[in-house]
């Protein structure tokens, strides 16, 4: 499918759900193509209703999301089948996922695929942060909190986004958390369990895991947990030519620059390509060469070592 090659991919489907019925997966994925591609059945023709293009099929369009691979399959599979699929999964037993949480070093993309995922869906993006709904007043924002989710039920289906998650619903376990933090993440509780049931799909993330109340984190409100580190050497290179697309370069070397840059989060390629762009500005030269962006990169290496990144997992 993402080669383009959407008849192979239904034939391999239709084979595959006749010889194993049970397997949803390959069932939902055909079931999608069909739906995607219009398919119609005319005598013995099975003919497309519209052209077979990449953007008539927006299934697993991601866009500018190179790379990730692992990641895209996994929402693939437990996030986008699921929820566009629902009848069938749900008539099989197997639950809907009610909520996904994304967590680690920030500036790795977090932020990006979340809203990449509401347009998947095709539902309604809501992004909150915890400065949105706080409130000087005693349950003012135990009020705001239940607001929030009114408003995403009355714009349903929704893919509610809380940015910074450890702010909104910080560990009630920590000495330091007055009374009335306690009350807003018992009421984001009562919220986040009739969430599934209202057309909300919510997604939390957070740099700090740690720092989030537990009963947020168990199975049945946050069913998946994804951890994003920094993007691998396919969405490096993705990222490079992306950002150096409108500047003047002689760069073709590509895999060279990713090999070079492991480690290094979205935020900081983005940095690597500003500042060379400074230099060679100051330098008046009319393009950036291999040997302008590894000076860069070279004196500003990535913040996270593969020591660093173990502590963001669970």
């Amino acid at each position: 499918m993402e080669w383009g090659r959407y008849a192979e991919a239904l034939a391999w489907l239709c084979l595959q759900t006749e010889l194993n019925p049970t397997n949803l997966e390959a069932q939902a994925l055909k079931n999608q193509l069909k739906k995607e591609l219009s398919f119609t059945k005319e005598g013995n023709i099975v003919s497309s209703g519209n052209q077979t293009s990449k953007s008539k099929v927006s299934f697993f369009n991601w866009g500018q999301v190179a790379g990730m691979r692992t990641i895209k399959a996994k929402i693939e599979r437990d996030i986008l089948l699921p929820l566009k699929n629902r009848e069938m999964y749900e008539k099989n037993n197997v639950s809907i996922p009610k909520g996904l949480l994304v967590y680690g070093p920030p500036g790795c993309g977090k932020t990006f695929i979340v809203k990449r995922i509401a347009t998947l869906l095709n539902f309604n993006f809501i992004e909150v942060s915890p400065s949105s709904v706080a409130s000087t007043y005693v349950h003012g924002t135990q009020e705001k909190i239940k607001a929030l989710f009114e408003e995403a039920k009355e714009k349903r289906p929704s893919l509610l986004f809380i940015d910074e998650l450890e702010a909104f619903v910080p560990n009630r376990n920590r000495g330091d958390i007055n009374f009335h933090y306690q009350a807003e993440v018992n009421e984001f509780l009562i919220q986040l369990n009739n969430a599934h049931q209202n057309g909300i799909f919510v997604v939390g993330a957070t740099n700090y895991l740690n720092l989030i109340d537990d009963a947020v984190k168990r199975p049945g409100r946050f069913d998946l947990k994804l951890f994003f580190g920094p993007p691998d050497i396919e969405a490096r290179i993705e990222a490079f030519k992306t950002l150096l697309k409108k500047r003047a370069h002689h760069i073709t070397n590509w895999i060279y620059i990713g090999e070079e840059t492991e480690n290094f989060t979205f935020a900081e390629i983005n940095f690597v390509v500003e500042q060379t762009a400074r230099d060679v500005s100051q330098k008046s030269k009319d393009f950036i060469d291999l040997n302008d962006l590894m000076k860069v990169i070279v004196a500003n290496p990535p913040e996270f070592d593969d020591l660093k990144l173990q502590s963001y997992h669970l």
